[in-house]
């Protein structure tokens, strides 16, 4: 009887085995030899999607142009003030936008049938992962360049500031998508991302609130622009700085050295792909797989759902806690048992505080409610899973025993008290007791319409598009609880009186509440 030892792979038995190059030149011989379309109708498809990002592209240009220039007609040291204090708010929240969605994905994923048939072979992993390794390093770099045209253009920085920022916003996201995908290679090393990112968030919200409360300048036409790295005084009644100074020399040598280490940095990073466990690389795969399946319902719902599902099979199991007390008081104990199990949805949502007084920070008064509204709803919307799972189970609401109506109002109090603890703290930012009230009504209802809908309708006549032909539930779907949001908020976006602001968003909260829902089929 021989002893059984670990499997050595021999080519010599097998044969050599193939380069990555060498099979993705035959998985691309092997799928054009079986495609069905014309050149012409590949090439129709692609001169329609390069038109739309042209028009879209001319049009956002022109946009942020024309603001631009109204923003840099502003000379006063409050204007100032308000860009010195953008980069602080910017960078962390860019920074921990990129470090928690790469990590939701992977970064570097791939589908199932990638995973089963070839991950699992002696092919070099690194080299068949690295064509995803690049796309992820291209998207970061796009998105830095992007965020940082935007959000210094908006303010009215000079086009060789929003040049300089963008430099240094590409290098630190791309540094930052080499970090995700370093961290993927470990738990821990995920584990201690997302700390990382959701410290960043919570760090954001310090010059926001400094920001807002500052007080009012009172010295006027005395400006001096502080960039990211440009720092120093220039004459405000010029369009921007001159390029060759002293600090556009050292901004010039410290961007090089920021584009040599992050090319060092990408090269080091490649190549350790290697060092990718397949479980990781093909959860990403189908993460992805399903949030393209939400997007293509329309239904954000969905979305939320795939993501919390990915988070779930993650942790694997839980130590279980014994109820208390029955009926409406058992299931608002199930379910703030349930919001502390994922924390971190509670360190981001007050995180989002930094929307309205970074809004109130720039002087837009009256866009701070609606800031405060849709971060309020990004911020609630997570913590409504167990509504949403109970809506679309008839078996569910009868293993409760409940009313759907009942189970609706004792599923939405434990949020309801984030909701009213949210609006108290962005209270200064947003002025007065009934804007509050308004904007946390908003969101409430809001959030408890969009956890309750029912699934997207394909029933009745199809609607022509120039996408083709698409059932008419599916408009609706994107809006619920967006419209309920706007409602409460229209009192208060038309400046009507405190009255008003109280007496609309009480109305649609107790409409919401007392309507009795219909049983998911």
């Amino acid at each position: 009887m021989t002893s059984e030892g670990p499997v050595v792979f021999d080519p010599a038995d097998f044969g050599a085995i193939p380069a990555a190059k060498e099979l993705r030149r035959w998985m691309r011989k092997v799928r054009r030899g079986k495609a069905d379309r014309t050149f012409w109708q590949q090439f129709e498809d692609i001169y329609l999607v390069i038109f739309a990002l042209v028009m879209v592209g001319a049009t956002g240009g022109n946009v942020i142009l024309h603001l631009n220039e109204k923003s840099a007609a502003c000379t006063s040291a409050s204007c100032s003030w308000l860009l010195d204090t953008v980069p602080w708010i910017l960078m962390p929240l860019l920074t921990s936008w990129m470090l928690r969605v790469l990590l939701s994905v992977g970064p570097v994923s791939a589908s199932r049938a990638t995973g089963f048939w070839l991950l699992a072979t002696p092919v070099d992993r690194a080299a068949l992962l690295r064509p995803t390794y690049r796309l992820v390093i291209g998207v970061a770099a796009v998105v830095g360049a992007l965020a940082a045209l935007i959000g210094f253009a908006l303010f009215g920085a000079a086009w060789s500031l929003v040049g300089e920022a963008a430099l240094l916003t590409i290098v630190l996201l791309t540094c930052t998508a080499c970090a995700t995908v370093w961290a993927q290679q470990s738990a821990s090393r995920s584990r201690w991302a997302l700390r990382i990112a959701d410290g960043l968030l919570l760090a954001a919200t310090v010059p926001a609130v400094v920001l807002a409360t500052r007080p009012e300048a009172n010295t006027q036409n005395t400006t001096a622009f502080v960039g990211v790295a440009y720092i120093g005084p220039y004459d405000s009644t010029q369009f921007s700085p001159p390029f060759v100074t002293t600090y556009g020399f050292r901004l010039l040598v410290i961007g090089l050295v920021a584009l040599l280490v992050c090319g060092v940095l990408v090269v080091v990073t490649a190549q350790t792909l290697d060092k990718l466990s397949r479980q990781s690389v093909v959860a990403g795969g189908e993460l992805l797989a399903g949030m393209a399946g939400a997007a293509i319902t329309m239904d954000v719902g969905l979305l939320a759902d795939v993501v919390s599902g990915r988070h779930w099979r993650q942790v694997g199991r839980l130590h279980s806690r014994r109820g208390r007390s029955s009926h409406v008081q058992a299931i608002m104990h199930r379910e703030f048992l349930r919001i502390l199990r994922w924390p971190r949805r509670l360190i981001v949502g007050f995180g989002l505080l930094v929307v309205p007084y970074a809004v109130a920070g720039t002087g837009y008064d009256v866009l701070v409610p609606l800031a405060a509204a849709f971060a309020g709803f990004i911020a609630t919307r997570p913590l409504m899973d167990g509504l949403r799972s109970v809506s679309r189970s008839t078996g569910l609401v009868r293993a409760l025993g409940m009313d759907l109506r009942d189970l609706r109002v004792a599923m939405s109090l434990v949020p309801a008290l984030f909701v009213i603890l949210w609006t108290a703290l962005a209270l200064p930012a947003l002025g007065d007791a009934a804007t509050a009230f308004a904007v946390g009504a908003g969101i409430l209802t809001g959030v408890i319409r969009q956890a309750s809908a029912k699934p997207p309708s394909y029933a009745g006549p199809l609607v022509a598009s120039p996408m083709g032909a698409i059932p008419p539930g599916l408009f609706s779907q994107p809006i619920r609880g967006f419209d309920l949001l706007l409602l409460c908020l229209v009192p208060v976006l038309l400046s009507w009186s405190p009255t008003w602001r109280l007496v609309i968003p009480g109305f649609v909260l107790a409409l919401m509440f007392a309507i009795k829902p219909r049983q998911p089929a």
